[in-house]
């Protein structure tokens, strides 16, 4: 792999972690079309962390606001920043539990072409027409965290989008749009951290072998370079339009598949 596809491959990261069509899938199915060789998982998660970081950069403020609703929350005070940890909790709780048990007990892989063409047609369906609701709430229920850390099991099928299950629920439920992805993006950092975690667990104990470090840190950092400059732009998005024309895109990148 060049300097180049390592750029290009973070920037295809930093794009579509934000977006909610599957940046998994996007990291498989784009080096085919291009004939760039597939550099495998081992490359992919420090894409991952890339992007990661970028979230949490963006979203300081309130990743700030959840680690002083753990103190809370141990001292025992009631106040909003530890309602919203324990939104955040468990909302994230369910994805953990299940994703950290296929990740330790098993070595699943369902990068099936055909399994990511199904599952980006129907989650684009189900998300088109969850969009359709009036926007009416900013604030995010302990039952509507429920239901997202449910729905957010679903992402383990490529193709499905951890972003867009928790828009479509957050969608449904009437909260708005921009409040919605901010909510669905803070929910990302505590399985993309244990993901990568124990990715890395395994980079360091040699059961990973990385092959081009320079490649990996370009790509890395390009990642969260164009990961804090697009989410910006998505955040600003969604206060005036729709998911419509993301999820004709969806619709439209199903012809890669066939």
């Amino acid at each position: 792999m060049s300097l180049i596809e390592a750029v290009f491959l973070g920037a295809i990261q930093g794009i579509t972690e934000f977006l909610p069509v599957s940046s998994s899938a996007h990291l498989v199915i784009i080096p085919k079309l291009l004939g760039i060789t597939y550099q495998g998982k081992e490359f992919d998660i420090f894409l991952n962390i890339g992007s990661l970081l970028a979230v949490i950069v963006y979203f300081r403020l309130r990743v700030w606001s959840i680690l002083q609703g753990i103190n809370d929350f141990v001292s025992k005070k009631k106040t909003e920043n530890r309602y919203f940890f324990v939104t955040i909790f468990l909302s994230s709780l369910p994805v953990i539990v299940v994703f950290g048990i296929l990740e330790i007990l098993f070595e699943v892989d369902v990068n099936s072409r055909w399994i990511m063409f199904a599952s980006t047609l129907f989650f684009s369906i189900v998300l088109y027409f969850c969009d359709q609701k009036e926007n009416s709430r900013e604030n995010i229920s302990r039952k509507d965290s429920i239901l997202v850390g449910a729905a957010q099991i679903l992402s383990f099928f490529p193709g499905a989008s951890r972003l867009g299950l928790c828009l479509s629920v957050l969608r449904y439920k009437g909260c708005l749009r921009d409040e919605s992805f901010k909510y669905s993006m803070l929910l990302s950092i505590p399985p993309v951290t244990g993901a990568c975690f124990l990715k890395l667990l395994k980079v360091f104990t040699g059961k990973i072998v990385v092959e081009n470090w320079t490649c990996v840190i370009i790509g890395a950092f390009s990642a969260f370079i164009c990961g804090l400059i697009f989410v910006d732009f998505v955040v600003k998005f969604l206060k005036r339009h729709s998911l419509l024309p993301i999820i004709i895109y969806r619709l439209l990148s199903l012809g890669t598949l066939l």
